[in-house]
C-alpha cells in the first residue's frame, strides 16, 4: 500500500551487517548538506550525517565520529593550527593544499574527501588517531 504520510526529515534505514543486521534508524540526516547554511545544521545534524556517511563508504562509523568529534565537535566552521587547519575533519591546508576552503567547509565534500582517504588506508593523518592513546585518556584504539 502506498504510504501518502508527509515527513518533514527523511527516515534512512540502513542494513549494517557486521552488527548482526542491527538496523539503525536515522531520522534526522540532513536531505541535501551541500545547500544547508552552517546556521541550520547542529551538532546532531552533522553526527548523523557523518554516521551515515562512513555507513555507506564501508569506513567503521564509530572511528569517524571519533575523529570528527575530537577534531571539530561537529563544527563545520572550525578552525585550527592558527587557521591551518579547517572544517569539520580539520583538513590541514600544508599538508593538503589540493583541498580548498569551500571543500574543507562543506560538510558533505569534508565527509566525502575525509572517509576516501580514510578507506585509502590514511587515517594516520588526523593527529587526533594517530596519538589517540597518548593524548586522550578515552581512546577506543
Amino acid at each position: 500500500p502506498e504510504n501518502t504520510q508527509n515527513l518533514s526529515m527523511p527516515v534512512k534505514v540502513i542494513i549494517h551487517k557486521s552488527r548482526r543486521a542491527q538496523l539503525v534508524i536515522l531520522s534526522r540526516v540532513p536531505r541535501n548538506p551541500n545547500k544547508l547554511h552552517r546556521d541550520e545544521l547542529t551538532a546532531r545534524d552533522v553526527q548523523a550525517y557523518v554516521q551515515a556517511q562512513a555507513m555507506e563508504h564501508g569506513v567503521n562509523p564509530d572511528l569517524a565520529l571519533w575523529i570528527v568529534k575530537h577534531e571539530s565537535q561537529f563544527n563545520p566552521r572550525a578552525k585550527g593550527d592558527g587557521e591551518a587547519s579547517r572544517g569539520l575533519w580539520q583538513i590541514s591546508r600544508i599538508y593538503h593544499p589540493e583541498v580548498s576552503d569551500a571543500v574543507a567547509f562543506n560538510v558533505a565534500s569534508s565527509t566525502h574527501w575525509s572517509l576516501e582517504r580514510i578507506r585509502a588506508g590514511k587515517v594516520n593523518e588526523w593527529s587526533t588517531y594517530r596519538f589517540c592513546r597518548t593524548l586522550y585518556e578515552d581512546c577506543p584504539y
